[in-house]
């Protein structure tokens, strides 16, 4: 069993104590639509929420009571009654069982459309972006073995440690001998490590796609398996340009759609060569080097030190750049520079509200907003254009995590002059 998590506390009335439901019943349910955390959803009385894992919208199913909470039921399915056009066998024999994937069950080209109708949801949260048009996800080239990080969970057991994941609901340990969202090194490192631990609570793997580096952490007695771990750095190839990545730096996951990215922000901003830029949340340079040799100037903000270390040796040649170590909140509050166009590439919370103060009186010509929570985001974006500042030009649904709820977000701002 794997280390159970507190759960969130919750402080409202007990909604489900009226209703004779509890673990393993099963009723039937039609699929009212998806939630933001990818499971299919209903209400009993109309507001109380009954979620399903693995359902779709508009089906109807058997299913059994997992868990009862004061203010909800999670269930699973015991049988389809009417299944959605949109249900496909997934691929995976570990479907459902470890819940690091969401939509497998889901055809791919409707996963796309989810993801951009819950970013529509979010948007229309704000009375003054609710007009805002969201274009069309950008799909992946990969819908599986993408993933260039793995974190395994190790449970020990009869003197054997066994690696998988935690299922977030259950809380039970899930041995996995092959994640195919991964890509295959990860897999074949996985299945030579399998077995040969001890003494560890968790196992991360990095490796690159376009070399043979890799990072496996924590050092590990792996080498008469041919196996070397322990090591601090690995180097990744981004648009022909090598990028050094330290075990604690932030890196994206899925390369191919990181290109992409760059590919639609070069295009957005036009460059012309003589503009500054400010790449904030620059993590180890990626935006800030692939996007140097079309402008005059960029300053890169980050406040982890391994990753603004990184960015500075991945910099090391290149002469218009600066990487400024601090709080992207404190650096922006005191910026006292010129610049043209700003790049924000905040954390999953989004940005600080000092940020988006600051923001508001530096006044960039252009903004690009990049990330991974439509909730967020969505706050973010309303915040900037608060009294007509910024005008939202386009916002782009960019799909870097086939199988599961999360996407990416390229959001372009111009200031209303």
């Amino acid at each position: 069993m794997g280390k159970r998590k507190r759960r969130k506390y919750y402080d409202g009335p007990d909604l489900t104590s009226g209703f004779d439901l509890y673990p393993g019943d099963i009723f039937e349910l039609t699929v009212e639509k998806i939630t933001e955390s990818g499971e299919g959803i209903t209400f009993l009385d109309k507001n109380i929420p009954v979620l399903i894992l693995g359902a779709i919208i508009g089906e109807k199913l058997r299913v059994k009571v997992l868990k009862k909470y004061p203010e909800k039921f999670i269930c699973t399915i015991e049988e389809i009654l009417s299944p959605s056009k949109y249900r496909k066998l997934p691929e995976c024999e570990f479907f459902g069982k470890c819940t690091g994937c969401q939509w497998q069950h889901i055809d791919y080209q409707f996963q796309l459309k989810l993801k951009k109708n819950r970013l529509e949801n979010e948007i229309k949260n704000y009375k003054n972006i609710s007009h805002v048009k969201i274009s069309e996800t950008i799909p992946s080239d990969k819908e599986f073995n993408y993933r260039n990080h793995a974190r395994f969970t190790a449970f020990s057991e009869n003197n054997h440690t066994n690696l998988g994941y935690v299922n977030m609901y259950s809380r039970n340990f899930v041995k996995i001998d092959k994640c195919i969202i991964m890509n295959e090194k990860i897999n074949n490192f996985l299945l030579n490590i399998q077995n040969k631990l001890s003494d560890r609570t968790q196992v991360s793997i990095r490796t690159a796609i376009n070399n043979d580096s890799y990072i496996i952490q924590p050092k590990l007695n792996l080498e008469s398996s041919g196996i070397f771990s322990g090591q601090k750095y690995y180097d990744e190839k981004v648009r022909s340009v090598n990028f050094r990545v330290a075990g604690a730096s932030f890196f994206q996951v899925n390369i191919e759609q990181l290109s992409k990215a760059v590919d639609e922000i070069k295009d957005f901003l036009q460059l012309s060569g003589n503009e500054i830029l400010v790449d904030a949340y620059s993590g180890v340079g990626v935006f800030s080097i692939l996007l140097s040799s079309y402008v005059k100037y960029v300053y890169g903000i980050e406040e982890s030190y391994s990753a603004i270390e990184d960015a500075k040796y991945n910099s090391k040649d290149i002469k218009n750049i600066e990487f400024i170590m601090g709080k992207t909140e404190e650096v922006l509050l005191n910026w006292n520079k010129d610049f043209d166009y700003l790049l924000l590439d905040p954390p999953r919370i989004g940005c600080h509200e000092n940020v988006l103060e600051a923001v508001r009186k530096l006044k960039p010509r252009k903004i690009i907003i990049l990330s991974c929570e439509p909730k967020f985001f969505a706050r973010d974006l309303s915040i900037l254009c608060k009294n007509n500042l910024f005008k939202v030009k386009k916002v782009i649904p960019l799909d870097m995590f086939p199988q599961t709820k999360h996407t990416e977000i390229i959001a372009y701002l111009s200031l209303n002059e």
